[in-house]
């Protein structure tokens, strides 16, 4: 793995969660929009708690996009709902 979850969290909004992730010394920003969050459960919710159940599997996503190169031009990694199934 070449992330390394420092921190996640709940943006004030509601509408998007944050990752922290350590890449070899820096910082590494992730982005989880709120489609991405409402879809990972049996019920539909967008708070810190789906958050924190699913941490590890948006960490995994997070890891195979940063491997591949998978950033967005300002630096941040984005997890989208369609990225769930891939």
């Amino acid at each position: 793995m070449s992330l390394k979850l420092i921190s996640g969290m709940m943006k004030s909004s509601g509408e998007e969660a944050l990752l922290v992730m350590d890449a070899g010394g820096t910082n590494q920003m992730v982005v989880i929009d709120r489609q991405a969050l409402l879809e990972v459960g049996a019920s539909p919710r967008c708070d810190e708690s789906r958050l924190q159940e699913n941490i590890d599997l948006f960490s995994r996503i997070a890891c195979a996009k940063y491997d591949r190169g998978d950033v967005e031009r300002d630096g941040r990694i984005r997890i989208h709902a369609a990225d769930l199934g891939a």
